[in-house]
C-alpha cells in the first residue's frame, strides 16, 4: 500500500518549483510577508528566550504589567493576521495572484474564525501548563499534559492543513468545514496519522536546516556591516570623538538595517520551505477526497509530466 503522504512529499517539490520559478520579485516579496505570519522559522534567531526573565527584571514594577499587556496585544494581532493570511497564502499556492490587502478583505471573516479556534487551543494549552506549575510534576500529570499537548497540536495542524482549504473551496464556516472533513478523517485516519508523522519529521529537518542557514546568513551579512562600521567608526575617532560615543552611534545606526536585511533574506529563503510543507497537505487532501481537492490542475499537470515518456 502506497501512502499518499509519501507520494505528496515528492510531488510537492515539483509544485513548489513550478510556483516559484515563474514568480516575479514582487510576488516573492509578498510571499515572504505571508510566510512571516503563517509559518516563519526565524524566531529562534530573533529572540533569546533565556534572557526573558532578566529583561523583565530590569523593567520597573510599575511598567511590567503594561509591558506584558502590550506584548499580549501585539502577539494577538500577529496571530489574527496570520490566521487571515492562511487563506491568502492558500490562494497563492493554488495559482492565484498574490494580493495581500484584497485577499485579506475577502478572507477576513473566515480568518477570524480560525484565529478564535487557535486562540481557544492556546488558552487550553496555557491552562494545562498552569496546572502543571501549580500541582507539580507527578508522572501521571506529565503524561496527561503531554497527551493534551499532542492532541492540541494535531487539531491545529489538521485545521490549518485540511479544514482551511475546505472552508476556502466551499465558502463555509469553520464548524461546517470540520463537519465536511470529519468523514474523510474517520475513513482515512491512517493516511492522516502518517501525514502528521511525516510533516513533523519534515518540520524538524527544515527547522534544523533553517537554523544553520540563518546562522550562515547572519555571518555573511555581518561582514559588510562590520566593515562599514569599522570604517565609519575610524573616521569619527579621527575627528576627536570619544570611543564610547562612536560605538553607540555606529551600533545604533547599523543595527536596524542589519536586522532588517537579515529578516528579509531569511524570509525569502523560507518561502519555498513553507510552500513545500503546505503543498504536502494539499496533495494528501486531494488524494483522500477528490471533492475537496484544492489543486486539481496542479496535481494533474505534475502527474501528467511524471508519466509522459521521455523523447
Amino acid at each position: 500500500m502506497g501512502w499518499h503522504a509519501l507520494r505528496a512529499a515528492g510531488e510537492s517539490v515539483a509544485a513548489t518549483r513550478d510556483l516559484l520559478s515563474s514568480a516575479s520579485l514582487v510576488a516573492w516579496a509578498r510571499l515572504s510577508v505571508l510566510v512571516l505570519f503563517v509559518g516563519t522559522l526565524i524566531t529562534p534567531f530573533l529572540i533569546d528566550f533565556s534572557r526573558g526573565t532578566a529583561l523583565l527584571a530590569s523593567v520597573p514594577d510599575s511598567a511590567t504589567l503594561p509591558l506584558i499587556a502590550a506584548g499580549i496585544v501585539v502577539v494577538g494581532v500577529a496571530l489574527c493576521v496570520g490566521a487571515i493570511f492562511e487563506f491568502v497564502f492558500l490562494d497563492a499556492l493554488r495559482g492565484e495572484r498574490v494580493r495581500l490587502l484584497a485577499g485579506s478583505e475577502r478572507r477576513f471573516h473566515a480568518g477570524l474564525q480560525v484565529f478564535a479556534f487557535r486562540a481557544t487551543l492556546t488558552l487550553t494549552l496555557g491552562g494545562v501548563l498552569v496546572a502543571v506549575v501549580l500541582v507539580g510534576t507527578p508522572t501521571a500529570l506529565l503524561v496527561a499534559a503531554g497527551a493534551v499537548v499532542v492532541v492540541l497540536a494535531a487539531l491545529d495542524r489538521l485545521t490549518v492543513a485540511f479544514v482551511v482549504p475546505i472552508m476556502l473551496l466551499e465558502d463555509c464556516s469553520l464548524p461546517e468545514g470540520w463537519r465536511a472533513f470529519s468523514p474523510t478523517l474517520r475513513a482515512e485516519w491512517r493516511e492522516y496519522a502518517i501525514y502528521l508523522l511525516i510533516v513533523t519529521a519534515l518540520w524538524t529537518a527544515i527547522a534544523v536546516g533553517g537554523g544553520l542557514l540563518g546562522a550562515l546568513v547572519a555571518f555573511v551579512l555581518l561582514v559588510p556591516f562590520a566593515t562599514l562600521g569599522t570604517a565609519v567608526g575610524g573616521a569619527l575617532l579621527a575627528r576627536g570623538l570619544s570611543e564610547g560615543v562612536v560605538s553607540q552611534a555606529v551600533v545604533g545606526t547599523l543595527a536596524g538595517p542589519f536586522v532588517l536585511a537579515f529578516v528579509s533574506v531569511v524570509l525569502l529563503v523560507h518561502v519555498p520551505l513553507i510552500a513545500y510543507l503546505r503543498y504536502v497537505a494539499l496533495f494528501v487532501l486531494g488524494d483522500t477526497t477528490e471533492r475537496y481537492d484544492p489543486i486539481p490542475r496542479i496535481r494533474a499537470a505534475i502527474r501528467r509530466d511524471r508519466t509522459s515518456p521521455e523523447v
